[in-house]
């Protein structure tokens, strides 16, 4: 009888070894190739199965689509005179591109290394940082009373800068993360990078022959700018149900890192003498990356299983950058508002020019800050 017991004990002493022996396997493969279990029925989605590859050749082709509207949209702001305006006094669109291409990539980088990232994660959050601005920043701008203009402009030439920047940046900052299972497609980036100035183009171009057009582009745009990220991550844990099993370092990296691009956008412009209304409008640009650019990019240019561990943090991102901009811009008004109503008496006005002096003077305020 006690043999048996000894038996059944070692028995079950042996299943016990294996299981943490397995478990330990499992997070030496989640160190080593992901923020997220890299199992083959984790990641992998049943290429034999015929629905699966309808949908993810319809989310390829709708994911171009989507970012064609949005970035034809970003051309139906763009009046050639104002922008010509802008670029004679260049100083404001140096620092942005300067804070855009150099530091915000830097930085991204300094992050990837402290947190440690796998070569994966390390490779979605520099294509993430390298992009050019959204254009979700010229909303924001509006809201916050920045400087519209200067909004439209930098991110209209950040998108021409990064056919450049952006495989130069790669270049500089991967090669401590790449290997020779997993290298850059430099060239198929440009040539995507260079595609995308052609929905540009056609806004451009829409916005003098037919601005009512142009009028229903944009508030399309905008519509898609917003649905774009639900629709893939959607997409994408349908087909990959283990997409998101990321652990605290990409989630805190996707929440911490829009603020310290704002924060690092609106210091350097100060640095640089501009107007707190100039100076916020370059902390939104810098902090707002284009993350329907970055998704299409990764899947346009990576292998499918590489594609779908690379794009990770770009979506992530997608989502807390979104809410990080919502914050600010409720933080702001809120601002204003007590601003507005600490510094303006109003006794003795009626209701009509109450709110009237409060709203003519909230616009003065928020044009000085």
């Amino acid at each position: 009888m006690c043999n048996i017991l000894l038996d059944k004990l070692s028995l079950r002493k042996m299943e016990t070894t294996a299981t943490w022996m397995n478990m330990y396997s499992n997070m030496t493969s989640t160190q080593n190739g992901g923020s997220y279990n890299v199992t083959n029925d984790l990641m992998a989605t049943d290429v034999s199965d015929p629905t699966k590859r309808f949908i993810k050749k319809t989310s390829d082709i709708l994911m171009i689509v989507i970012l064609a509207v949005i970035l034809m949209s970003l051309g139906c702001t763009i009046e050639p005179t104002k922008l010509l305006q802008q670029i004679k006094k260049p100083v404001p669109l140096i620092i942005g591109m300067v804070l855009q291409f150099i530091v915000y990539p830097l930085m991204a980088f300094g992050f990837a290394h402290a947190f440690q990232l796998n070569k994966y994660d390390a490779l979605g959050v520099l294509i993430l940082a390298t992009c050019p601005g959204g254009s979700i920043s010229n909303l924001v701008t509006f809201y916050s009373s920045g400087d519209v203009c200067l909004s439209v402009c930098m991110t209209t030439v950040a998108t021409t800068v990064a056919i450049g920047m952006m495989p130069l940046n790669l270049w500089v900052y991967s090669r401590s993360f790449i290997t020779s299972t997993l290298s850059v497609p430099y060239v198929i980036i440009v040539i995507s990078l260079v595609t995308i100035l052609v929905p540009v183009a056609i806004g451009i171009v829409i916005l003098k022959k037919r601005p009512m057009l142009a009028s229903y582009i944009l508030k399309a745009g905008g519509v898609l700018g917003m649905l774009f990220i639900v629709i893939v991550i959607a997409i994408n844990l349908y087909l990959y149900p283990g997409l998101f099993h990321s652990d605290w370092k990409m989630i805190l990296l996707a929440i911490i890192l829009p603020w310290f691009g704002m924060s690092v956008g609106y210091a350097g412009s100060r640095i640089a003498c501009f107007s707190h209304k100039q100076c916020r409008t370059i902390g939104i640009e810098v902090s707002s990356q284009n993350v329907a650019l970055s998704t299409t990019l990764i899947y346009l240019s990576f292998e499918t299983d590489d594609a779908t561990k690379i794009v990770v943090f770009s979506l992530i991102f997608g989502i807390f950058s979104i809410i990080s901009l919502v914050i600010f811009t409720i933080i702001f008004r809120i601002y204003i508002n007590c601003k507005t109503r600490k510094n303006k008496s109003l006794n003795g006005s009626g209701p009509k020019e109450k709110k009237e002096n409060i709203y003519n003077i909230s616009i003065t305020i928020a044009s000085q800050d």
